[in-house]
């Protein structure tokens, strides 16, 4: 039987605990415990592989593309934006405002490549085409709506981008151990990893250098890891949907958040 994965319960910790972290260290766990969690979701003897016939594959990876495209552009665009707003007042931020501009530039292009896999299976490559599900709204949401760039750090680049690789077939699991690395098709595999994964690292780069500089005292610490939970758990929901387009069903326990 797989074994059940529980995360670190980074939220029990007390105030000395979690203040014992430098700041660096603190954005390291942050993005590791995503790691973690891209690495328990996506292992390949955690699913079942459904088999498809030629047209529901092509749907499937029809609505998959159109649902990644909406969400880079939304998730990928509009957080750094208010970022970069949120640290103009600090000129010493310069550098890290010239890296949210080419992360921007950088999902847009992630959403047009999408798109125009959309458009290779037969969709549409016009974003505002795309149906919407209510988890991919709270999503952006619980990446968006806040008014503190640690807020958008910890949902974005520390959260969503680390595991957003895994979905990719790609991350910290070797490619025999990944379930997507295994069942994406290979030319869309291997497009995605040089025009959109190859990205990746320099944003969640940012995002710790943020972190860095805003995860604050032992109060909003834990609010930051309060909320690193509530993300994971709709993911959770979110990628069980991504994984059910690719024709994969879920025979494991979900990794423990919290």
């Amino acid at each position: 039987m797989i074994s059940f994965v529980e995360l670190p319960k980074y939220e029990e910790l007390t105030d000395e605990e979690v203040m014992a972290w430098s700041p660096e260290e603190f954005a390291q766990r942050l993005i590791r415990r995503s790691e973690m969690f891209g690495e328990a979701f996506f292992r390949k003897d955690a699913w079942r592989v459904v088999e498809l016939d030629e047209e529901a594959k092509r749907k499937g990876l029809l609505e998959l593309s159109a649902r990644l495209a909406w969400r880079e552009f939304y998730n990928g665009v509009h957080p750094p934006s208010k970022q970069i707003v949120m640290l103009e007042s600090d000129p010493e931020t310069i550098g890290i405002r010239i890296r949210l501009a080419q992360q921007i530039i950088d999902e847009v292009q992630h959403q047009r490549i999408w798109s125009q896999w959309a458009k290779h299976y037969g969709g549409s490559a016009r974003l505002q085409d795309y149906e919407v599900s209510p988890e991919v709204i709270k999503q952006f949401q619980l990446t968006s709506n806040y008014d503190d760039p640690a807020e958008i750090a910890l949902a974005l680049q520390c959260t969503g981008e680390p595991i957003l690789v895994f979905l990719f077939g790609y991350g910290t699991l070797n490619p025999e151990e990944s379930i997507t690395y295994s069942i994406l098709p290979e030319d869309l595999r291997s497009d995605i990893e040089k025009s959109v994964v190859a990205d990746e690292p320099r944003h969640i780069a940012v995002g710790r250098d943020i972190m860095i500089k805003h995860c604050g005292d032992a109060a909003k610490r834990r609010h930051l890891l309060k909320l690193q939970s509530t993300k994971l758990e709709n993911t959770i929901k979110i990628m069980t949907r991504d994984m059910e387009l690719l024709g994969a069903e879920r025979i494991a326990p979900f990794p423990k958040i919290g």
